[in-house]
């Protein structure tokens, strides 16, 4: 049974990693950040989710909403501005949610930007609650997410 469990594990990382590493960002002179997170709710009820704390956050400007994307932008501070997107693609049979989360620095002077774009998607995750949904699984790295291993949210 462990190993079962082991191989179960194994391929999810597997898989994560290949869709991760299937998108990244055309433009590697800018800060960014790429994230995935599996969830266990239906991708409905995280857009709502999302949207409803992006709409709360006075940082952000919520852009085009769709069946499955969310656009907003984010200022920080000194004026930086940051792209960000959320992509939900529901899982079999609509029992959970696969979420594709990008930020991205307009300027390319922000390219060592402590965390920043990780932290645009994380508190947006987090302060929706999806973070304490079932089977919550983020999926990213340092090549990915420019500066996630120097990122303190708040």
């Amino acid at each position: 049974m462990a190993l079962k469990q082991t191989l179960a594990v194994a391929c999810a990382l597997l898989l994560g990693a290949c869709i991760i590493t299937s998108s990244l960002p055309t433009d590697a002179t800018h800060a960014y950040c790429k994230i995935v997170w599996l969830v266990g709710v239906p991708c409905d009820q995280a857009k709502t989710a999302m949207v409803t704390q992006i709409k709360a956050m006075g940082s952000y400007k919520l852009g085009s909403v769709t069946t499955y994307d969310i656009q907003a932008n984010h200022s920080s501070a000194f004026d930086q501005i940051e792209s960000v997107n959320f992509t939900m693609i529901p899982t079999s049979m609509d029992l959970g949610c696969h979420i594709e989360g990008s930020s991205m620095s307009a300027f390319w002077y922000s390219l060592l930007d402590n965390g920043t774009n990780y932290c645009n998607l994380h508190n947006v995750i987090h302060g929706s609650g999806l973070t304490k949904a079932p089977g919550f699984v983020e999926f990213t790295n340092e090549w990915l997410c420019l500066g996630v291993a120097l990122s303190a949210c708040k």
